[in-house]
């Protein structure tokens, strides 16, 4: 009888220790386990006369890194700007505002800046860590045609494309 309580004692000390446990692992390995919608993104752009939302969200590489992720992102924009804007840097402070510059390669046409102001903020506002977006827009021979600085609420969207 003692040697079959301890049998069943062994077995079941056995069967507890089988599987693994997913929370030790992620404090043995300091990374923390991000559910896939966190870490994609709709890319928006300008499209003739509205704002257009990409057929497939953006699986972002990084998205532990705000600075990755907004290299990533404007990677993807700057392919549908890129015949108007040139984009140039961006500067990310401490209080997580941000700041980005383009260049006109065209003439400056408000309609379509203000789609591409649009479809920019929209995208970029999609990462939680981001206060506010500064845009400055050059002309080719650098003088500043445009500053602005739009939080979450400065631009509305009434297109049924958009994807809230």
């Amino acid at each position: 009888m003692k040697r079959l309580c301890i049998l069943m004692f062994v077995m079941i000390l056995c069967m507890t220790g089988c599987g693994k446990n997913e929370e030790l692992d992620t404090e043995k390995s300091g990374t923390e386990i991000t559910a896939p919608e966190a870490t994609m993104v709709y890319i928006y752009y300008p499209d003739k006369d509205r704002v257009a939302v990409a057929d497939e969200r953006y699986q972002l590489k990084q998205p532990d890194s705000t600075a990755a992720s907004i290299e990533e992102i404007m990677a993807n924009i700057t392919k549908y700007i890129e015949d108007r804007l040139t984009y140039g840097i961006y500067m990310l402070d401490s209080e997580n505002a941000l700041t980005l510059e383009f260049t006109l390669t065209d003439e400056y046409d408000k309609e379509y800046y203000l789609l591409a102001k649009s479809a920019v903020s929209r995208t970029l506002f999609q990462l939680p860590d981001i206060s506010e977006i500064k845009i400055v827009l050059y002309a080719g021979d650098k003088t500043v045609v445009s500053e602005e600085v739009l939080n979450r609420d400065s631009i509305y969207y009434y297109d049924e494309d958009v994807v809230d």
